[in-house]
């Protein structure tokens, strides 16, 4: 017997490849009946919803690097938590691929909390990336934390469709992120005074 997360995964990894895909075809891509799918989930909208919450879960385990003490958190401290959530992240990014564009998904009121509760998270760490001199204070923290499931997307594709090893894409997402979001070293000379 397949467990729970297992299944909730293979099938996020399915509708990550297929948005449209049916019962019959989730359930043969994850190697299993459509009568032992249905029996878990009796719609498509039951399985949609159960991944949506299993991303909000594996997510909100993969922020806990986020919750650093601003007030003595140095730049340091900062890069290695960065680094973490940035590696945490690239398991979950087939579930977020899937869930961030479906509409059945994107209308559900607790799937959407969670999203925005994670997203709060996220922007008040990268805007401490930013006042500790870390990130780059010019772009919107918004745009970090797209830009970084961007990547986390992209290789999530990457690897499903064979062009990438998942061992190379940690490297990949982190060096990429990081050569966009840090500001430039060493930093530009201020404006001369008017």
């Amino acid at each position: 017997m397949v467990r729970e997360e297992e299944l909730l995964d293979a099938a996020a990894r399915v509708l990550a490849g297929d948005h449209s895909a049916s019962m019959v075809q989730i359930a043969a891509g994850i190697g299993t009946s459509r009568a032992t799918l249905s029996r878990r989930y009796a719609t498509r909208e039951a399985l949609l919803k159960a991944v949506a919450a299993r991303a909000i879960e594996v997510v909100d385990g993969c922020l806990a690097p986020v919750d650093l003490d601003g007030a003595t958190a140095d730049g340091a401290a900062f890069d290695a938590a960065l680094e973490e959530l940035v590696v945490a992240l690239l398991p979950a990014a087939h579930l977020y691929g899937f869930t961030s564009r479906d509409a059945t998904v994107l209308a559900d009121p607790a799937f959407r909390a969670g999203i925005d509760r994670q997203d709060q998270r996220a922007l008040a760490f990268l805007a401490l990336g930013q006042r500790l001199g870390r990130l780059r204070a010019d772009l919107p923290p918004y745009w970090i934390w797209y830009s970084l499931w961007g990547l986390l997307d992209a290789a999530a594709e990457g690897v499903r469709d064979g062009h990438l090893a998942p061992r190379e894409i940690g490297r990949l997402v982190l060096t990429s992120f990081l050569g966009g979001a840090r500001p430039p070293w060493p930093p530009p000379a201020p404006a001369p005074a008017a």
